[in-house]
């Protein structure tokens, strides 16, 4: 009977790691941060490029934009352009081959470290010179090697400065 009570608690060991990891954490926390976006000069148009730079705190790992299982949740970002201009294009990094030290032989598709994701914008020929906001979504679901956390969403902001 002992020889059974100590196998279970050895095997509750890992999950009482990732909740103390979670209860650590909080729910407050973003995994996953971004740099600010410089004001982007565009031309009534013409498509211009904006590169929105993302980084996964350290120790942590999110699904890649296509990962290997529909069970998985994809990192996505989705922009809310104003009128007068479209997202004509979003161009995810590929995501790296990642196994957990508990199942070597399945390998994840990820994101860790510092990742880019580049959106093409279309600003209509009739667009009228100005200032335009975008603002938008990255969603995704933050992983460590012991537990996988709720998904969350990090909100992106920038201002295109479309000209004539």
């Amino acid at each position: 009977m002992r020889f059974l009570v100590a196998i279970c608690l050895i095997a509750a060991l890992p999950l009482a790691a990732g909740a103390a990891d979670l209860q650590f954490r909080g729910a407050d926390v973003q995994y996953v941060t971004a740099d600010p976006v410089a004001q982007v000069k565009a031309s009534a148009g013409a498509p211009t490029k904006v590169m929105l730079n993302f980084h996964v705190l350290e120790g942590y790992h999110v699904n890649s934009n296509k990962p290997r299982s529909e069970f998985l949740i994809p990192t996505k970002l989705k922009l809310s352009p104003p009128l007068g201009i479209r997202v004509a294009q979003l161009t995810y990094p590929a995501g790296k081959d990642f196994s957990l030290s508990f199942s070597p032989a399945e390998t994840l598709n990820v994101y860790t470290g510092d990742f880019s994701i580049q959106a093409t914008l279309e600003p209509a020929p009739a667009a009228l010179a100005g200032a335009y906001h975008v603002s938008g979504e990255l969603d995704y679901q933050a992983c460590s090697d012991r537990a996988c956390f709720p998904p969350k969403k990090l909100p992106v902001s920038f201002e295109v400065e479309v000209a004539k």
